[in-house]
């Protein structure tokens, strides 16, 4: 039997079966204990991006670093999934800003890649904004030596436009270097002020995102 025991720090892992499928991704906390059978294969690391190529050669590339790995209802097979609908919220944001955004934020987790953090969904005809897809439960895991420069400059949009004041903006970059090498939670990233940009997935829905 294989075990992962009230780690010291967190454990992101998943299990692969005997016969190569994809069966399980979470996560192990000093509360949990794991334990997994000899016949299946245990890899884990006290951080999610080191397991994620794993995964991917399994399953195929992620869209966005937020994706899970959940089984698909029709094919009853493993596939990498944007949220459920209880787990899912989105956040309003300019067209000029919302892709930028998503790749600052990746770039705070992966300073050396490229990619998404959260799936960004294109504005319907009849409305201006596009939209981010985040979880309630998302955790930004901020890399060693993240530069805050491109979250700044994704940012600096939304002061232009009026939608964030720039000590918001400065209480946001500041919190890459002050975290550095921690996990924060993706909703203390979120100002206040932008509480009636948010909704949730059946309003996303009727509005006509593409979700």
């Amino acid at each position: 039997m294989q075990e992962i025991s009230k780690p010291s720090t967190k454990q992101y892992y998943f299990i692969v079966s005997q016969n190569g499928d994809l069966l399980q991704e979470g996560f192990v906390d000093s509360t949990q204990v794991l334990s997994v059978p000899d016949s299946s294969t245990l890899i884990y690391s006290d951080k999610r991006l080191d397991i994620i190529p794993a995964i991917e050669s399994i399953i195929g590339s992620q869209t966005a670093y937020n994706d899970i790995c959940s089984m698909d209802e029709e094919t009853r097979l493993p596939t990498w999934k944007s949220s459920g609908h209880h787990e899912t919220f989105f956040v309003f944001a300019a067209p000029s800003v919302a892709e930028p955004l998503s790749r600052a934020l990746y770039k705070v987790v992966n300073p050396d890649g490229e990619g998404l953090y959260a799936r960004v969904y294109d504005a319907p005809e009849g409305l201006e904004y596009s939209i981010l897809e985040f979880r309630i439960n998302d955790v930004v895991p901020i890399a060693l030596g993240a530069d805050p420069t491109p979250l700044a400059d994704a940012l600096a949009i939304t002061v232009e436009d009026g939608a964030l004041t720039q000590e918001e903006v400065d209480t946001i970059v500041d919190a890459i270097s002050a975290y550095a090498g921690q996990e924060i939670k993706l909703a203390d990233f979120i100002p206040a002020s932008w509480a009636d940009k948010i909704i949730r997935i059946d309003n996303a829905i009727e509005l006509g995102y593409n979700i």
